[in-house]
């Protein structure tokens, strides 16, 4: 008979830390971008990788797949003060863990995305590319 009431005991005292933990969870907010739930997977969260070197001559943007499929780069153009004709649409393939390089400015040869200079050196971080891809919209910072 011992055992059996210190059986109920114990099961007395996980129930009451259950009813007495269980409001804690359910009141707390839901996390944002964890856990299985999440709406945004690890690969598309660095699916593309686009780094821009704005002052070399000519300027460079460089995208680069990170995901196990062929992706296509849609369009790319300048964040600060957009010129008339930008973005640029491009229609370029790139294979899983290669990247392309666009080019503009005096000298831009390969991908040319136009002759003539598009990024504002005077403005720092607020100048980049934006990337559209079959995959998504990716930005990229001026380098500092």
């Amino acid at each position: 008979m011992f055992e059996m009431a210190g059986a109920r005991s114990v099961w007395a005292v996980c129930l009451a830390v259950i009813v007495g933990v269980l409001p804690l969870f359910l009141a707390l907010p839901p996390a944002v971008g964890v856990g299985p739930l999440s709406t945004r997977s690890a690969e598309a969260a660095s699916a593309v990788n686009v780094r821009v070197d704005c002052t070399g001559s000519p300027e460079a943007t460089r995208v680069k797949n990170n995901t196990n499929r062929r992706i296509i780069v849609k369009r790319v153009g300048s964040i600060h003060e957009p010129r008339d004709n930008e973005p640029f649409r491009m229609r370029v393939k790139v294979r899983p863990g290669k990247a392309v390089a666009f080019t503009s400015g005096s000298g831009a040869r390969g991908k040319v995305l136009t002759g003539q200079y598009i990024y504002d050196n005077d403005v720092g971080s607020r100048e980049g590319a934006r990337v559209a891809t079959s995959v998504g919209r990716f930005v990229g910072r001026c380098w500092e």
